[in-house]
Order: C-alpha cells, then structure tokens, then sequence
C-alpha cells in the first residue's frame, strides 16, 4: 500500500464534506476501517410521472434517494476498490444491480483515483439513463399490486406511491422554508415558513390568507371535499393534517367534528339515540324487517324503534304525527323507482297501507275545506253553502269558512256587508 493512500482518502473525504451537506453525506471513522453514506437524489426530466395502477399516474417532481453505502479498504485507491451496496425503495433488486454494474465498471476505467464524487455525480445525471427510464416510472414492473403472502414482507405499487408522494411533499416544504414568494392574494412578500404549500400543483400562499378563507368555509358547515384554495383548476382535497397546520385549534375542532357527523351520516348501520343524540350501531342480522327496528343505545340504556324514534314497540305499526306522515308521503312520492324501494323496505309491511291511506288524505283534501272550529277535512258534495260539521255540529260557510251563527245560519248569505252576500248557492249545479 503506497503511502499516500490515507493522506489521498482524507482529502477526498474533506472534499466531500466541503462539497455535499450532512443530508447527502455522512462519514464514521473506525480504527482500521471507514464507512460512510452518500445520499443521492435523481435529476427528473421536467415532465415526469409515476405509474402506479393500471392508467393511474401522477406527476412528480422528486423521487426519493439513492442511498450508497460504502467501506474504504486501507489501500483505497491506490490498489482497492471501495465496497459497497445501493439502497432504493422505488427500485427492484434487478434494477440496483444494473447500477452496481455500471460504478464498477466506472471504477475500472478510473483505477487508482478517488470514485466517490464521480460515483455521486453519475448517480445523480445517469442513473434514470442506465435503467432506460425516460419520461415514466412504472412502478408495477417492479411491485405488485396487491399485498403478497411471502414471508419476506413486499410493498405494493401504491404504497411505493404514496412513500414517493410523502418524500415530494417534505422536499418542497424544505425548499419553500428557505425561499421568500409574494402572496398571490395579499401580493405580500412572505417567507416559506409562514406560506401554505399544495403538494401536488405546488401554488403557495400566505398561511394568513389560507387561514382566513378556511376558517369562513369551516364556519359555514363546508367541511366536505375542501380543495386547493390556491389553484382553482386544482381539484385535489386537503388533508386534515394541511388544514390542522393553518386554522387554530377551535376551527380545527370544529372541521374534525362535522367531517366525523358527516361519515357517520353516510353510514347505513348508524343512527342516532332520539333521547341523547350519540351514534347507535343497528345490526341487520335477519330478513324480517320488524326484527331489524330495534336500537339500543350503548350510553344511556335507551331502546327505541329506529323508524319512528319513540319506545320500542315490537311488531305494532309506528304512531306518527301528521307533519311526519306528510313529509313521508311527500318524499315517496318524489322518490325515484329505487329510492321508492328503500323507503318501502325501511317502513316494511305497513307502509302501502299507510301510503294509500295517505293517497285517500291528499284526494279528500284536494276537495274538502276545514271546519274552522275543530279543523276536520268536510267535503260537500251536494246543497247549499251553509255547511255542518259532522265532527261537533257547528255551522260554516263553505265559501270563505267563516263560522256561523247557531240561530240565524242564514244571515249571513242575506247581510248586504257580508262579501258572501246572496251566495247562499254560488257554485251550485243547477241554481241560478
């Protein structure tokens, strides 16, 4: 071993260090032996995109790194090449074994001269050129798409996917920190640290702006599919953790409330207690709808018929009150066919029966006024316009249903003041 060759393996190793932050280079120094990391990240074309699902890609701007972890032998590079293995998650085995290839064959054609820079450097520029990969990275070449039963644990093309999205993620709030940009809607110069950052069409915004809108939206209830507030042809949704970063932690409070309300909502097995409003599991454990209506809350020992939200009553039909029944019949009858089906199914074996009864109400009223004094639906099918209750027996007329006089009925069709002055039979077939 020459003499020089630990005073060469200094320099170069200064070098380096002079060269490269501590992200990207990393050295431990042993007795006898060195060891270090270098951590080298891949040059994209400007436009590069991931495929991880068949036609399912996105665009991405970074990759995670290449890690190349190295031992210099005590006659390096004098006589020894360093060993080393590569690291990186986005590559199959067979695709890091292409890269080995080309630094030892880069090491024989520079024997006896300091490799790691050029090894660095040529990992950086070639390393998507030795691969053959130009413009696309398929990802399920080398991963499969669905999680295997191997001993040896193997990730999945979208789980590669969402690692590579992560790391994208953290690189450009790294280099968002260290920048300074002018808000697009305040047109204030602010610094990366205090901007909103969208990770996937990269529009920025101060953190004041962003706050500002999401608290409005947040207050007005539209917690639901909350997109890029910076690109509005951007339609990707923000994450809890994007807008947790931005609002205060009563907004936040309120955006996580709602958003779990509205997935409870959407739930078909969840309902709420009629007596303390927490979440009740129903089980639709048979085929008999009535054996399916009873809830039981967990919190305060409530049982309950889930369609009609009073004490469970087991197989006698539910006591609705009139605004219900209207409002049921109403939404049957602009329901679609398979909407029909779902409320058929949800009142069970009452509900045609419940919803011709409701069919005879709206016929009947559709003709018949009610009796200003105990509000019955009186139809009148023949006669004149002094009508008679059939409920209490008072007196009404049919025309402006006003209530009228025990003694005198009649008075008031033969009062000139009166607006149904001598219309005792307006209306009335044959009468003139």
């Amino acid at each position: 071993m020459s003499s020089a060759t630990p005073e060469v393996q200094r320099d170069e190793l200064d070098a380096l260090t002079s060269i490269l932050d501590e992200t990207a280079f990393e050295i431990e120094q042993q007795t006898e032996t060195t060891h270090g990391t270098l951590v080298i990240e891949v040059s994209l074309p400007d436009e590069f995109y991931i495929e991880y699902h068949t036609n399912q890609r996105r665009r991405v701007e970074y990759l995670p790194p290449i890690y190349l972890r190295f031992t210099l032998p005590n006659d390096y590079p004098s006589v020894s090449s360093p060993s080393f293995e590569l690291e990186c998650i986005w590559m199959s085995s067979e695709q890091l074994q292409i890269l080995s290839e080309n630094l030892k064959n880069m090491w024989l054609d520079n024997s006896n001269e300091p490799i790691l820079f050029l090894w660095y450097t040529s990992l950086n520029t070639q390393a998507l050129e030795w691969l053959n990969i130009t413009t696309k990275l398929d990802l399920t070449l080398s991963f499969s798409s669905t999680v295997s039963k191997s001993i040896k644990p193997q990730l999945t093309s979208t789980q590669v996917a969402a690692v590579i999205h992560d790391y994208e993620r953290e690189r450009k709030t790294i280099l968002l920190s260290r920048s300074v940009i002018t808000c697009p809607i305040c047109v204030n110069d602010v610094y990366g640290h205090d901007c909103f950052l969208c990770y996937v069409c990269s529009g920025t915004a101060c953190k004041s702006c962003i706050k500002s809108y999401l608290e409005t939206i947040i207050t007005d209830g539209q917690v639901k599919s909350i997109t890029c507030p910076v690109n509005p042809t951007c339609n990707i949704e923000l994450t809890p953790t994007q807008i947790a970063s931005v609002v205060d932690k009563q907004t936040f409070h309120r955006y996580d409330r709602l958003l779990f309300q509205l997935s409870i909502d959407a739930m078909d097995d969840i309902i709420y207690c009629p007596r303390c409003q927490k979440p009740v599991i129903i089980t639709n454990n048979t085929d008999n709808h009535l054996d399916n209506t009873l809830g039981e809350c967990a919190t305060c020992s409530f049982v309950f018929c889930t369609l009609c939200g009073r004490t469970y009553h087991g197989v006698n039909p539910c006591q609705y009150s009139a605004h219900q029944l209207q409002d049921i019949y109403k939404d049957y009858q602009n329901a679609s066919a398979e909407e029909r089906l779902a409320l058929e199914q949800k009142y069970g074996k009452f509900f045609n029966r419940f919803m011709d009864d409701m069919a005879s109400v709206e016929a009947i009223r559709a003709t018949a006024r009610q009796c200003p004094q105990c509000s019955i639906f009186v139809d009148k099918l023949d006669g004149c316009n002094k009508m008679t209750c059939s409920k209490c027996h008072s007196y009404f007329c049919w025309i402006c249903l006003r209530s009228l006089s025990k003694t005198n009925p009649y008075g008031h069709f033969n009062e000139p003041q009166s607006k149904c002055f001598n219309k005792l039979f307006e209306g009335v077939t044959g009468m003139d």
